[in-house]
């Protein structure tokens, strides 16, 4: 749990209970009121640079994200003695969901659509929380250099796929600031209502492709969906809530509606890498979980690939 020298900086005392299932950093409620959060730093390099972007920005997304809390000396965040960073926030009382029910699926794209809407015109300049960070042919780079090391049998034509996704649609929408890990398991709702409260995880704030966000979006609603029926009525209902609050060209269309495979093929390289390398990067509760991954994204991107006419023409039907 957390150490008294860190609940010291804020003042803080009372019940800490660990927060959700998060693969990256670690969070922790105290008392009932606060978030404490110890940042993943061989995940982040640099972890006060994620706290330097967040300020950048605040002013603009205030009201949609969690109200940061200075320590008692004022400071936005403190370094215990083993070097890990914390951070502190106000705590929301709220629901977050793994995956979605349908009835509030909607209101996901409109919390994520509104946010990147905020963003559209900020022009501040942000330091790359992790480098390279959705760039696919870094990843697919990597994987061909850990490839060799693999001892599981897996199709090796899934590298082929990879390389036409790459190089099979440029992007031509216009570069703005990004949320950058834009899954429905960042969002907290209201305890009894279909209302977002707060979106949470920013670290990966970026200079990017809304088309990015877009894609991921639409990839966490889409999981554990077995039904197709009931995906396309989920992908329907967030596209609307989505360009209802963030607007599009006509002509960014196919972009956005072939994001969704784009950003499910890339996770499932990143997850695929790191259980070649020993889990270095995604936290795993068992052996063999980030492979188990990988062959959900891939596959995901596969049902996406099946319907992309028909997410394209759902999307052209909401563009300007």
């Amino acid at each position: 749990m957390i150490s008294n020298s860190v609940l010291a900086q804020w003042g803080l005392s009372g019940p800490q209970t660990k927060l959700g299932n998060g693969l990256i950093n670690d969070t922790f409620c105290v008392d009932n009121r606060f978030v404490l959060q110890r940042i993943n730093k061989h995940v982040f390099a640099d972890p006060k640079r994620l706290i330097t972007n967040f300020k950048k920005v605040y002013e603009h997304v205030l009201d949609l994200v969690p109200r940061p809390l200075p320590t008692v000396g004022g400071e936005d965040c403190f370094a215990d003695s083993d070097g890990e960073i914390w951070r502190c926030s106000e705590y929301y009382p709220s629901r977050n969901f793994q995956s979605l029910p349908d009835e509030m699926v909607y209101t996901a794209g409109q919390a994520f659509g509104l946010f990147l809407f905020r963003l559209r015109d900020c022009t501040v300049p942000l330091e790359p929380a992790i480098p390279n960070f959705h760039e696919f042919q870094y990843y697919l780079k990597e994987l061909e250099q850990v490839w060799p090391h693999h001892r599981e049998k897996i199709d090796r034509s899934l590298l082929e796929q990879c390389r036409e996704i790459v190089n099979q649609r440029p992007l031509t929408v216009q570069r703005q600031i990004i949320h950058g890990d834009c899954k429905v398991n960042n969002l907290l709702f209201d305890v009894t209502r279909n209302k977002v409260l707060r979106i949470v995880d920013t670290d990966t704030l970026m200079w990017g492709y809304p088309v990015w966000d877009f894609g991921d979006l639409v990839r966490s609603v889409a999981m554990n969906n077995e039904n197709d029926d009931q995906l396309k009525n989920r992908l329907n209902s967030v596209c609307a809530g989505f360009f209802e609050q963030f607007p599009i060209a006509t002509g960014e269309a196919a972009c956005y509606a072939f994001a969704p495979i784009l950003m499910s093929m890339m996770l499932g390289v990143r997850f695929l890498t790191d259980h070649i390398l020993g889990n270095q990067y995604f936290k795993v509760k068992r052996v063999g979980e980030n492979m188990e991954r990988a062959r959900e994204q891939f596959e995901l991107a596969e049902r996406f690939n099946s319907i992309q006419e028909e997410l394209l023409t759902t999307i052209s039907e909401r563009s300007e």
